[in-house]
């Protein structure tokens, strides 16, 4: 009995000392996982301090870096402000009319339309006869212009040559002023539809191209009241209505090439493949410029201009295969014609508007070989002007007047008043002392 007593005190011994041993076990276990974690937190924390104590120093260096150009920066357009200084002070208009807008900076947000339009009527060697109309599928751009103090640039995109695989392309590169202006620009054309006389739908037209380099210029005789920037590039202010004479010349070189689907019948009796285009022009107009009320400005152009000299060459290929090249005559006349239209509403520092410049030319004779071709542009546009820092007028301080000032006054004619009171008291005493 004692024994088995003893058995069971030992049992009972050894399995509370086991207890206790998985108790300190896990007790020691927990405190190591809490160590653990409080290790990682630690750990957590600080690499996060690391990270934006490392963000705060790249945006303390770019900060640094930022201040250290501004003098550099403020140096460079305080120069290229002399340099225009002296570039305008050379141009004189009649402020009355014309000006510079007062802000230093000029934006403009716009969108472009433009289209093409073609009528060609060929007569072959055979005396054959084919009337064809070709047209350029619309073109849409995006855009934004920036003018500081009349030196601008602008960027455009094309949507649809983005989401297609349309290759139109239109660049342009020109000079504005009051006085005179000069274009020059390049076309190309991928995108036509076309029919003939003997057809009424227009189809889609393969492997027709047209290529075409423009140099245009015009002078201004009434520059110092009347401005066609104020209106298509808003560099300038019409303050008041004005217009003007204009003479322009133009020259103008390119090709058109056609395939061979424009008369997939084969209606007439030969094919129409390529025209080549070379001319010049010269001519004369009148613009004029409205300022209606505070807020509009509505312009107008007309100038029609003469083909004083012109090289138009037609290649056709016959049913049999045969090529041939037929040089345009001179027809009894022979034009090209410029229309321009624009409205503006302008308020505080901003405005709206709308352009629009349409070009059509007719060479050739009706009996032979004629082309006619209008091209247009639409333009809309929003845009606003703002002062840059260096350029912020201050504001005008109000005088105002000194008490100090007054005051002295005052007291200066207190002290005057006193002395004559004094010297006539003198003079009244001096009198009563000769009398006596």
């Amino acid at each position: 009995m004692k024994k088995t007593l003893a058995c069971l005190l030992l049992a009972l011994t050894a399995s509370v000392m086991a207890e206790g041993r998985t108790v300190i076990l896990y007790q020691t276990a927990t405190d190591s996982i809490a160590a653990d974690t409080t290790k990682n937190d630690t750990t957590k924390t600080t690499l996060l301090q690391r990270l934006q104590e490392k963000k705060e120093q790249i945006v303390q260096n770019i900060q640094e870096k930022i201040d250290s150009l501004k003098p550099k920066a403020e140096e460079a357009m305080i120069k290229a402000d002399s340099i225009l200084d002296v570039r305008n002070a050379k141009i004189t208009t009649d402020t009355f009319y014309v000006a510079r807008p007062q802000e230093t900076w000029t934006f403009r947000a716009k969108t472009d339309v433009f289209g093409d339009m073609m009528h060609i009527r060929a007569v072959d060697m055979g005396g054959n006869k084919g009337n064809y109309y070709l047209n350029a599928d619309p073109k849409v751009t995006l855009g934004i212009m920036a003018n500081y103090r009349g030196i601008s640039a602008s960027f455009s995109l094309s949507p649809s040559k983005m989401l297609s695989d349309i290759s139109d392309m239109m660049s342009a590169i020109n000079y504005y002023s009051n006085t005179f202006g000069i274009d020059f620009t390049f076309e190309k054309v991928d995108a036509f539809r076309g029919r003939t006389s003997l057809t009424s739908n227009t189809h889609k037209l393969a492997n027709t191209n047209m290529r075409l380099f423009a140099l245009a210029g015009y002078y201004v005789f009434n520059g110092k009241k009347f401005s066609l920037p104020a209106v298509f590039n808003s560099t300038w202010v019409q303050k008041r209505s004005a217009g003007s004479f204009l003479v322009q010349a133009g020259f103008n070189t390119g090709r058109i090439k056609i395939g061979d689907n424009l008369d997939p019948d084969h209606d007439f009796a030969s094919s129409l493949n390529r025209i080549d285009i070379n001319s010049f022009t010269i001519g004369a107009g009148y613009g004029y410029n409205l300022v209606a009320g505070k807020h509009w400005l509505v312009h107008g152009t007309v100038q029609p201009s003469l083909m004083i000299w012109q090289n138009y060459k037609l290649h056709t290929t016959d049913k049999e295969g045969n090529e041939e090249v037929n040089k345009m005559d001179s027809g009894p006349l022979n034009f090209f014609l410029v229309g321009r239209l624009g409205a503006i509403y302008s308020w505080d520092r901003y405005f709206i508007g709308l352009t629009s410049v349409v070009q059509h030319s007719k060479s050739g004779k009706d009996s032979d070989f004629a082309l006619r071709d209008t091209q247009w542009q639409a333009r809309a546009f929003f845009g606003w002007r703002i002062h840059t820092k260096l350029h912020r007028r201050p504001e005008p301080v109000k005088k105002r007047r000194r008490t100090t000032t007054r005051k002295t006054t005052t007291s200066a004619k207190a002290k005057t008043t006193t002395t004559a009171a004094k010297k006539s008291a003198t003079t009244t005493k001096k009198t009563t002392t000769t009398k006596r």
